[in-house]
């Protein structure tokens, strides 16, 4: 017998919507409930008590389509939309809140069914956070336009009628769904499957758009008039939820601020506040609109899903400036309490700022946003951890490298509500490493236990294309930005004729304006940076009838367009102004830091022809005669190129060859660290050169700040350039000249002064190996060979000598180690040449080509090739190549390949391997050595634990060893407690070792203090083996101190 349904009272909407369903559903629908007011009451208690147990537990789940949502911001969402219906009542004293009794009344009812269950909150949660939003958001709108109507619209009234019904049928086959079972053969079923709610809310959706098109047609001015606080209210349901949590402000670190400040700058040195400012700079007020009211910009922002948003689009399309208006959105909304600020890097392909493009650098750079609230404010415990463990270490692993940044991420994520992580121009990354990046971010996302919010720009690169293809994206076209561009042109046209630069003896000022405004728009297609060219060349016409001409053949293209400026300002009419203008191009382009403006500008004033200074020049005069192809970074005091596209224009003309123009700048370089009070020699070079052998000192000393760090590394980057000209003979004299040592030991003592300033660590590495003994000093010029691959040197200072394996620099360093370090192997080829048959290679130089995480492979080919029976895989080579993260696995399946058969194993060894390297290493280890290799506990332990390939090898030692592998208690531990691959290796383990894989409490308590896949192996353990699990106070400690994930 069907449900009897309740009597329509006045304007019951939801009464008439009941009596549309059919039998079925009536009777899994509750009408009988005679205290319809007390019903939103205990739905409000019984959602905080649910949202606050996601909040302990972190229940997420994953859709069919891969996002991760977090459970608990949806209880949230519930939560307030119960709030909100409450000020309804409040506020519309015409609206009935009993009458939507019926639908609060079944989401009560789901939510308590699956309250124990959260894959069974997984399959509907989201759906009725959906529902309470409509039941919220449509009793407003029938006390707008039913109720408080003075004609209510009966075709609008009828489409109201219609969504309620759908909602009601909604409620009505969840409940059926859940308590014929289907959802628990769902949610076993490993594949996903389409079930009746997911059709369900189609349907809401389908008649919610019928709802809007009926209201569309209504009368709104009525309704607006007479309800502004009803208005007031809609509007409100339209603003994001607040994601956060007040706690976060009353942290406290008891550090002093030196302290403090010491662990952020180790963290990360990046000036990223200053490079938002530069990047926020002429972005006009009221652009960008677009972005944020986008639908999908709205879907990413709100949605309780973590995911990736990507924005794409041309070259000069304003990737920049809308990524700097999303970064002010997100602190404003921080500002006003709703969410924890954004983290946010701009990433930059500029020579000078190598971290900018570096993933490792950038991931450390989120991994110091997230370390605290704000700037200054007190860190958080992980990062305070992390940096005491490095410290008691001596900083052995120095910078953060991409795995602990993801780890360290994920911890201080696992501390806020939600994180939004903003990265400007992925396509400037690093080409061969910024799929790590990506691929860290989409880690970060998926087991992350909070909301995280990754937005990304970039141009339409293939492999960035492919890798983000299946997340949402917005692509920059010109309907969209079509307003920006008018908008930015107008203001720019106004600015240059306010400064009489444009249109200056015009005497049509008001028609030409507007010409030139209607064509650069016209001709722009979606391009800010093609706009701010155009209008820049314009300038350099005075006459009207010109800048018709000009505009009535706009170059198509960017290209074209910097084609015709650069033959407009490299041909000025002076000399030295043109030199200029190249020298601030050419150190633009390969300046190894970035330069402070007194710096560049003394440098670029170099008369590198003549080897001398052309006077003092100033930062407005390279700006003017640089045009727009230049800006000067005000935050940082730099100059920059103002596009990427100027950089890549540049890149492709031959006068701005790299080799060429790294070849310039060493050649500027040695002229400034070269001159000697009082060296004949030196003077008598620079006198054949044509250069002034006494530069101006003031300038001369800026310029030698940066030249005593990098004349080397350009002269290397100059490649076949500095095997011939002015470039060969300086480097002949300073390296082979036994009169130039008095310059090069001058330039040693100034190098170790230098050594104090901010230098990349990989310049300063190669620098440490110039510093020398006594006893060694003369042997500076080939220690520089030997670091910077200066190959065609060796044979003048060594001539017809056997290279000096004695001579050590101040570390203990031979020339050969030195070489074998740096990646040299062009010198590294030509020492081992002059080796005698009799001389043995040392060690030392084979751990050191293991551990180069450059050219690791190459190295170890070369000394394979030239030296095979002298090279022993020892276990210090072992260790070298283990803790070369880059190419170890390279390295040592080399020499397994080639000298396997050869190889005296120890136990020690073979755990090191086993532990460290993938499967291929570990298979060539088991061919080569055979039954030599002892399968021991420790072994089977440490493939447990190989925390990048614990599956692969353990799955490979059950297959070619099984009978020597005993699981034990200290292997299954390995594997509960195994960072990235524990889920995979427990789960082999159980699959094919399952009766000898005993769950102790030690697993248990492993499993629990693992920050990162803790989670994922608990919930394995518990489903396979629940009754072996005993949660103890040991365990419940070990959760307790996990910041990740040891409340799930």
């Amino acid at each position: 017998m069907a449900a009897s349904v309740p009597q329509r009272s006045a304007n019951d909407l939801w009464a008439d919507a009941a009596k549309q369903l059919s039998d079925d559903d009536k009777q899994h629908i509750n009408f009988s409930r005679s205290d319809k007011r007390n019903i939103l009451a205990e739905l409000h208690a019984d959602a905080e008590k649910l949202r606050q147990r996601s909040v302990e537990s972190r229940w997420k789940y994953t859709r069919k389509s891969g996002e991760t949502v977090i459970i608990r911001d949806v209880f949230e969402k519930i939560v307030r939309w119960v709030d909100t219906f409450k000020q309804i009542g409040d506020v519309a004293v015409q609206y009935d809140p009993a009458h939507a009794a019926l639908p609060w009344a079944g989401i009560r009812f789901l939510l308590q069914v699956t309250v124990n269950d959260s894959h069974r909150l997984a399959l509907l949660i989201e759906g009725l956070a959906r529902i309470a939003e409509l039941i919220c958001r449509y009793a407003v709108t029938e006390a707008l336009y039913v109720e408080g109507a003075s004609k209510p619209d009966e075709g609008l009234e009828r489409a109201i009628v219609k969504l309620y019904a759908s909602i009601l049928i909604y409620l009505s086959k969840a409940r059926q769904y859940f308590e014929q079972g289907t959802a628990k053969r769902i949610i076993k079923s490993a594949v996903p499957v389409e079930t009746p709610l997911d059709s369900g809310l189609d349907g809401i959706h389908i008649a919610e758009q019928n709802v809007n098109q009926w209201l569309g047609l209504a009368n709104r001015d009525d309704s607006v008039r007479n309800h502004k606080e009803l208005i007031r209210l809609l509007t409100s349901m339209d603003e994001p939820l607040r994601r956060m949590d007040d706690n976060l402000k009353n942290i406290q670190d008891d550090l002093q601020a030196s302290r403090r400040s010491e662990i952020v700058r180790w963290l990360s040195p990046e000036p990223y506040k200053q490079h938002h400012k530069q990047a926020m700079q002429g972005v006009l007020p009221g652009t960008g609109r677009w972005l944020l009211s986008d639908p999908d910009f709205k879907k990413w922002k709100d949605e309780s899903a973590s995911s990736i948003l990507w924005l794409h689009g041309t070259q000069g399309s304003g990737k920049s400036k809308l990524i700097s208006i999303v970064i002010e959105d997100a602190l404003k909304s921080f500002k006003d309490g709703n969410n924890p600020p954004p983290v946010f890097f701009y990433c930059s392909r500029n020579p000078a700022e190598p971290t900018r493009s570096d993933p490792k650098a950038i991931l450390a750079s989120l991994a110091r946003q997230l370390s605290s609230l704000e700037p200054g404010k007190p860190l958080l415990q992980p990062s305070i951890n992390l940096y005491s463990k490095e410290e008691a270490e001596g900083f052995a692993s120095g910078h953060l490298q991409v795995e602990e940044s993801c780890g360290l991420i994920m911890q201080l994520i696992g501390l806020y509500p939600q994180t939004t992580v903003i990265i400007d121009a992925m396509d400037e990354c690093d080409p061969t490493t910024r799929l790590d990046l990506l691929r860290a971010l989409e880690r970060i996302l998926q087991q992350s236990p909070s909301l995280v919010k990754v937005f990304v720009s970039s141009r339409d690169d293939q492999d960035i294309a492919l890798e983000l293809s299946g997340y949402p994206n917005l692509v920059i076209n010109s309907q969209r930005n079509s307003d920006d561009i008018a908008q930015f042109v107008k203001a720019e046209v106004e600015r240059l004729i306010q400064a009489k630069k444009l249109l200056r003896y015009s005497a049509n000022q008001t028609e030409m304006k507007n010409m030139i405004i209607d064509k650069v728009i016209e001709g722009a297609t979606g391009m800010f940076r093609w706009a701010s060219m155009q209008l820049q060349y314009l300038c350099s016409f005075r006459l009207d009838k010109d800048i018709q001409d000009s505009l009535g053949q706009l170059p198509p293209d960017l290209h074209t367009l910097y084609s015709e400026i650069y033959d407009v300002l490299s041909k000025t009419s002076g000399e030295l102004e043109a030199m200029v203008f190249k020298n601030v191009l050419h150190w633009l382009l390969c300046a190894k830091r970035a330069l402070q403006a007194d710096e560049f500008l003394a440098i670029v004033s170099i008369d590198t022809k003549r080897g001398n200074s052309t006077g003092p020049i100033y930062k407005d005069f390279v700006l003017d005669i640089c045009n727009n192809f230049v800006i000067f970074d005000s935050q940082l005091g730099i100059f920059r190129f103002a596009h990427l596209s100027v950089q890549e224009f540049l890149e492709k003309r031959p006068e701005y060859d790299r080799l060429a123009t790294n070849r310039l700048i060493a050649e500027v370089c040695l002229w400034s660290v070269l001159p000697t009070p009082g060296d004949l020699a030196i003077e008598k070079l620079f006198l054949g050169l044509g250069w002034c052998a006494n530069p101006e000192p003031t300038r001369s000393e800026l310029l030698r700040r940066y030249a005593d760090i990098y004349w080397p590394i350009h002269c290397k980057s100059a490649g076949s350039e500095r095997k011939s000209g002015t470039l060969r003979r300086l480097l002949q004299h300073i390296l082979c000249n036994d009169e130039a040592t008095s310059s090069l030991v001058r330039w040693g003592h100034r190098l170790q002064k230098h050594s104090k300033e901010n230098v990349d660590w990989k310049v300063q590495r190669q620098l440490d190996d110039t510093m020398t003994t006594p006893e060694s000093v003369s042997s500076l010029g080939l220690f520089l060979c030997c670091i910077f691959d200066f190959e065609e040197y060796i044979e003048d200072i060594l001539g017809g000598k056997t290279p000096v394996l004695h001579c050590f620099n101040i570390h203990g360093r031979s020339c050969l180690q030195i070489a074998a370090r740096n990646g040299s192997c062009a010198t590294l080829d030509r020492l081992i040449a002059k080796l005698g048959p009799e001389t043995k290679l040392p060690a030392e130089v084979v751990e050191a080509a293991a551990e180069n995480r450059d050219n690791g492979k190459e190295m170890m080919a070369l000394l394979l090739d030239r030296r095979g029976a002298d090279i022993v895989i020892t276990e210090e080579v072992v260790k070298a190549a283990a803790d070369n993260f880059v190419n170890g696995n390279e390295v040592i399946a080399l020499l397994l390949d080639q000298q396997g058969a050869d190889v005296v194993v120890t136990k020690e060894m073979v755990v090191k391997i086993v532990r460290n390297f993938n499967q291929n290493v570990v298979a060539l280890l088991l061919d080569w050595q055979g039954a030599d290799v002892v399968i021991t506990e420790e072994v089977v332990k440490a493939a447990a634990g190989n925390h990048h390939n614990g599956k692969e090898v353990m799955s490979l030692l059950l297959d070619q060893r099984g009978a020597d592998v005993v699981v034990t208690e200290e292997v299954v531990k390995a594997a509960a407690g195994n960072f990235y691959n524990g889920k995979e290796v427990m789960l082999l383990l159980l699959n094919q070792r399952g009766a000898d894989v005993v769950i102790t409490e030690g697993v248990v308590e492993a499993a629990a203090d693992n920050p990162i896949n803790g989670k994922e192996v608990m919930l394995l353990l518990l489903d396979r083996r629940g009754a072996d699990v005993v949660i103890t106070e040991e365990v419940v400690e070990a959760a307790a101190g996990n910041p990740v994930n040891g409340k799930e």
